[in-house]
């Protein structure tokens, strides 16, 4: 038995890096190709940024192709047993197609497990360096600049923050607007800061001009180079909200998700994601579970062209499936963990079903 686990789960793993790596290569061809323009025109016509552009998003790319890699290395993988007569040897011998089908797990926790810290450890570091890597290099003050980046908005209690460019993982930042309510969430004033440095636990504003509301209305505009704002915001909470959800680990969700009072998004929004992190590694158990019944109807060379296309029609399928209902749960309208987990769940069910059909219990 350890001697089949060994010999499916090399076959498994040559194949998955194979694919991982063309579909990777291609991706990373197609979006260079489609960001070559903004690329040059940030950072200059030049071999080296090419080539800090193309591993800067390496991480990225291979954590979205992870799934569909698996899904394409298992139906070729247990087509090519199938319709070598490899599995019906090993049924002779005793073997039924669940047993051999276990054979494949440990390859396939070592491609989630691998997935997730891709996904949730480095991914997101290269997205953060990608994010100061185009702040520096853009002069976001243009006005016809249309890569300007949308702000970020942060909230500490009964105050509102707007920060136009994060820099320096959240270390300086600029264009910075904030908003000081009172307990009854009438506004006292508004503070208009070209840029902001963390200092010694607080923030020091600069070229700042403060608009005080009084009681009655009566406004009153006080110009200082310096200015001292004090707030629970650190720089790591505005370098995480400078990024998307996709570029925050596991921690981080689960810490936007757990305090209400900062983050720029609702916390269901981060709760969805948070959710979803944690059913990523099982996307790649789905995969072999939903390669295994198609690869197993392959019974006649004719018909594998309509098995890979029905196997990755299924892929397709799941993913579309999942993005919708992760919309449905970052938009508020499903539970956040019923809109991350019901794909996995669904198609794990289907996958399930299609190979005790075809083999039974």
């Amino acid at each position: 038995m350890r001697t089949l686990v060994g010999y499916v789960s090399r076959m498994l793993l040559m194949q998955f890096a194979l694919m991982l790596f063309g579909f990777t290569a291609l991706l990373q061809l197609l979006d260079l190709l489609n960001n070559t323009s903004k690329l040059f025109a940030r950072h200059g016509l030049s071999l080296g940024s090419i080539l800090h552009y193309v591993w800067l998003r390496l991480p990225d790319l291979a954590a979205f192709l992870f799934p569909f890699s698996v899904l394409i290395a298992a139906l070729l993988v247990l087509s090519r047993l199938a319709q070598s007569a490899e599995v019906m040897a090993m049924k002779a011998a005793g073997l039924s197609y669940w047993r051999i089908l276990a054979c494949f797990l440990p390859a396939a926790f070592l491609i989630a497990g691998l997935h997730f810290v891709v996904a949730d450890q480095i991914a997101p570091v290269a997205a953060r360096a990608m994010e100061d890597w185009n702040a520096e290099a853009v002069d976001f003050s243009a006005d016809n600049d249309k890569d300007t980046p949308t702000a970020v908005w942060a909230r500490d209690g009964f105050t509102l923050a707007r920060v136009v460019v994060v820099l320096d993982r959240g270390q300086s930042l600029s264009g910075v607007t904030i908003f000081e309510r009172n307990s009854a969430s009438q506004f006292e004033q508004r503070i208009v800061a070209g840029r902001a440095v963390f200092h010694n636990g607080g923030w020091d504003l600069y070229q700042v001009e403060r608009t005080l509301i009084g009681e009655t209305g009566t406004t009153e505009i006080v110009r200082q180079d310096q200015w001292r704002w004090e707030t629970n915001l650190s720089p790591q909470h505005f370098s995480d909200l400078a990024v998307t959800p996709a570029s925050l680990s596991l921690r981080e969700l689960h810490s936007f998700a757990a305090n209400e009072n900062v983050g720029s998004r609702p916390v269901y929004y981060y709760e969805t994601w948070f959710n979803k992190r944690l059913a990523l590694p099982i996307m790649t158990l789905i995969m072999l579970l939903l390669a295994a019944p198609v690869a197993q109807s392959l019974r006649r060379q004719s018909g594998a062209g309509l098995g890979f296309m029905v196997g990755v029609g299924m892929g397709f399928l799941y993913f579309i499936a999942d993005g919708i209902l992760q919309s449905l749960g970052e938009s508020g309208m499903l539970p956040p963990m019923l809109a991350a987990w019901s794909s996995v769940i669904l198609f794990a069910a289907i996958g399930l079903t299609a190979l005790i059909k075809i083999e039974g219990y």
